[in-house]
């Protein structure tokens, strides 16, 4: 069946306006892949609706040079954000975006005017735009490609090293491997990795795809040999020695990587916990694929609405956060977060830490954990825990900043006395 160009627009338009509005990235993207009602190239309206996403600061300060007023017709607005995008960053001819997109818009809209709108300022960016684009240099949205109250942030936080943070941060990700070590060792993998050609980098020993990859193209994915899951989100097993039937928890535990990694490397009893059912669906589909056991709860890990009094041996609070280390691959986190949302994160963790705190054994150990970069909280959060939390200590702080190959993460490994 012949792939219909014209409807694959129209899904990323969807997919584009939905997060305009608000939604999850993810989430809006696997609804419209899910419902749409003809054959569509999934790989072009990925590559697209993200890579619109990942420079929208930069192609929508463009795009205010090229307008006098922002188009008040959402599609149309996005059309040019697409143009742009496709004209800058791909390699498809001009000529062919520009007659697409032109098409396009009268096919939305069976308007002459609008049609000639679209044309013109398509065609005005491809004769000013390196023009335009030398002129806004300086401009910070348009140099970072990030709303200007995230640059000056990590310009306090970070003064030495900010620019190479948000360089890292607007990387295409990469597709990381965890290897469960029960069922195939780095050597074969690497060997059935070059059977197969497949290109890869080996960074801190874990594998990393250099080409596009699809699931059902890795080795052994099916089978639960592999995961997919960040270089330094694997850190976890580094940090950890559990003994034989120690009891765990993993709190706010979707998608479930870090207990599938715990129980992949020990003989432990895990119960995972979270407060969203279609995200602790994801954890057992997960679970149910490695060949992995533990006992799910849906409940609210602020609270002990849920616990049965026996207290844990180590818990893992991989606590909600304002995800700032996740940007490759979750590029809508530019658009959606405002920098009076980390307080309330803050207030969040700190809720959950003091609840989990009173059902931890004394001699045990917490891992706090976030996919953030800022402050707050990381280790400004240790600081309040270490005063307000009865007989904590802090063993050791660890904190990874996002690189070409992996995300941003802080860990901390906290012992009751």
């Amino acid at each position: 069946m012949k792939l219909d160009k014209m409807y694959d627009y129209k899904i990323i338009i969807e997919i584009l306006f939905n997060v305009l509005m608000g939604k999850n990235l993810n989430e809006a993207f696997s609804h419209s892949i899910a419902t749409a009602e003809e054959q569509i190239n999934i790989a072009k309206i990925k590559d697209i609706s993200y890579g619109v996403l990942r420079y929208y600061y930069s192609i929508t300060t463009v795009l205010n040079k090229l307008v006098t007023t922002t188009p008040k017709d959402k599609s149309i607005h996005i059309i040019l954000l697409i143009a742009i995008y496709e004209i800058k960053y791909t390699k498809k001819p001009q000529f062919a975006i520009t007659n697409d997109l032109v098409n396009l818009s009268y096919t939305l809209k069976q308007s002459s005017q609008i049609k000639n709108f679209v044309n013109a300022i398509i065609r005005n960016y491809i004769r000013r735009g390196t023009q335009i684009e030398s002129e806004l240099v300086k401009q910070p949205e348009f140099k970072y490609n990030f709303p200007l109250w995230w640059i000056k942030k990590l310009q306090k936080d970070f003064p030495l090293n900010h620019v190479e943070i948000l360089n890292d941060l607007n990387q295409i990700p990469k597709i990381n491997l965890r290897l469960n070590p029960g069922k195939i060792s780095i050597d074969n993998y690497i060997k059935e990795l070059e059977k197969n050609n497949i290109e890869f980098a080996l960074i801190d020993n874990k594998i990393s795809f250099t080409q596009s990859i699809s699931v059902d193209k890795i080795p052994f994915f099916a089978e639960g040999y592999v995961s997919i899951q960040d270089i330094h989100a694997q850190k976890l097993i580094d940090l950890i020695q559990p003994n034989g039937g120690d009891y765990i928890l993993d709190a706010c535990s979707a998608p479930g990587g870090k207990m599938c990694q715990i129980l992949e490397n020990f003989t432990v009893e895990m119960i995972g916990l979270d407060i969203d059912q279609p995200r602790l669906n994801k954890v057992e589909q997960n679970l149910t694929r490695l060949g992995l056991k533990a006992k799910l709860l849906k409940a609210d890990a602020s609270k002990l609405d849920w616990w049965d009094e026996r207290q844990f041996d180590l818990i893992i609070a991989d606590v909600p956060c304002s995800a700032s280390g996740t940007v490759k691959r979750n590029p809508d986190i530019k658009l959606h977060r405002q920098l009076s949302d980390i307080s309330n994160f803050v207030i969040t963790q700190q809720k959950i830490i003091n609840n989990l705190w009173q059902i931890l054994k004394p001699g045990g150990k917490m891992i706090y954990i976030t996919c953030s970069i800022f402050r707050e909280e990381n280790e400004d959060n240790i600081k309040f825990f270490s005063q307000k939390l009865p007989k904590i200590k802090v063993i050791q702080e660890l904190k990874f900043l996002p690189t070409k190959y992996a995300d941003g993460f802080y860990y901390c490994i906290l012992q009751k006395q």
